[in-house]
């Protein structure tokens, strides 16, 4: 059943604003100007115009023949506004339309008895008694109910909710960390030099005011990973060139969750130990399907003298399968500044038809490590858990995790 909204109920009593303008129309010319000062003429003129009353020329509204013909005429509309009123229903194709002007609205009505069948048990019929003398109504599980919209988790914080339940209950400590970050713990302590090219404006964001923090509450670990950088530790040779401590201070926005590992095991940290972090970064790349100048990095670091490349592949695999349902994993050798060695995880995505980049991880080289105190093997990974889920729920565009679409919303399963 259907039933007029206050709007079509007025337009019931008064006229509908379209049919009320082509009336004035054939008694005076109006201008776009004088409409201005009247109630209700935009949706006027958009309708009249639509349904080829009306042309405007030089700022003038002036009638067509078919708008004249309108005048003596009843249109579905109102002929549909009449019967909804009168009965509480008419033809589809103006049910369409009326529901989309807001001018009616469904409506669906349930009792609870009568005095031939009780639908619903309730208080009342229980002390009345009138269930021993009514029959009960078999239970329709087909029969129409109004659509209700619950509350719920949007659908993609629900899965990061779920990806951290998960790392805890595999015993990972989840790990915290500033998003405006030092460049010191952003690129130095990763040892990443300070003339590579992802520490450029194309590569990261850098704070405007204030351009610097400061490093000088970390000043042992800074003389560490400068040695390291300048002159080489744990066996390697380092960079050479200049290390710059104002460098260093320099404020960006977080480009990578791996700053908050370095954070982390320059504090105290468990040997053997699991950490993660779900971290929002920020990096200046082209919006596209896979890719936004913001994302959530799934970090984690693993701790163990007796961890080696198999089993941090194995881990993988076994964790990112777990999450996403698939196992179309590969894995290709690659290249990061602190790990060696180092591989790209890649997942088929059925509908971008193509495998995509998702999980770069490897060991830390003891350059980054034991400037940082640590003197066992450390795994590592930060996975594109955007892209993560968009495996597990077949999105094409990473736009759709973030969106405002209400029915995509409101029609989005809960996980």
């Amino acid at each position: 059943m259907y039933k007029l909204t206050a709007e079509g109920e007025k337009y019931l009593k008064e006229g509908l604003p379209e049919k009320n303008l082509i009336k004035k129309l054939a008694q005076m010319p109006l201008t776009m100007q004088e409409l201005k000062t009247m109630a209700g003429s935009q949706i006027a003129v958009s309708w009249a115009k639509k349904n080829g009353w009306i042309e405007i020329n030089a700022g003038a509204l002036e009638l067509t023949e078919l708008g004249r013909k309108a005048i003596g005429m009843e249109t579905s509309i109102e002929n549909g506004l009449r019967e909804i009123g009168r009965i509480g229903s008419t033809s589809e194709p103006v049910l369409a339309v009326l529901a989309a002007r807001s001018l009616a609205e469904e409506t669906r009505e349930r009792t609870a008895f009568s005095e031939k069948e009780i639908a619903q048990l309730t208080p009342e019929i229980i002390t009345s008694r009138a269930w021993e003398r009514i029959p009960f109504r078999p239970y329709d599980v087909n029969a129409p109910a109004p659509v209700i919209h619950p509350g719920k988790k949007q659908m993609y914080r629900a899965f990061l909710d779920d990806v951290k339940r998960e790392l805890t209950s595999m015993g990972f400590t989840e790990m915290e960390g500033p998003m405006v970050e030092l460049s010191f713990f952003n690129m130095d302590a990763l040892f990443m030099p300070q003339d590579h090219p992802a520490r450029g404006v194309h590569g990261a964001y850098f704070v405007k005011e204030p351009q610097y923090g400061t490093v000088k509450k970390y000043d042992s670990i800074v003389k560490n990973v400068k040695k390291a950088h300048m002159e080489g530790m744990a066996g390697g040779k380092g960079w050479g060139g200049q290390f710059s401590e104002k460098e260093s201070a320099r404020l960006v926005l977080r480009s990578q969750g791996t700053a908050i590992s370095a954070r982390t095991m320059m504090g105290k940290v468990k040997v053997p130990g699991a950490y993660f972090s779900v971290a929002r970064c920020f990096r200046p790349d082209k919006v596209d399907a896979t890719h936004l100048t913001e994302f959530n990095q799934l970090e984690g670091i693993m701790l163990n003298p007796d961890v080696n490349l198999r089993s941090l592949l194995g881990l993988l695999k076994e964790f990112a399968t777990k999450i996403t349902g698939t196992d179309k994993v590969r894995f290709r050798p690659a290249y990061f500044p602190f790990t060696e060695p180092s591989v790209q995880g890649m997942f088929w995505h059925e509908g971008l038809k193509k495998w995509i980049e998702i999980m770069p991880a490897g060991i830390f080289r003891p350059e980054l490590t034991a400037p940082l105190g640590i003197n066992v093997p450390v795994m590592a990974w930060g996975f594109g858990v955007d892209r993560l889920f968009m495996i597990k729920e077949n999105i094409a565009d990473m736009r759709d995790l973030f969106t405002h679409d209400l029915k995509l919303l409101r029609d989005a399963k809960v996980l």
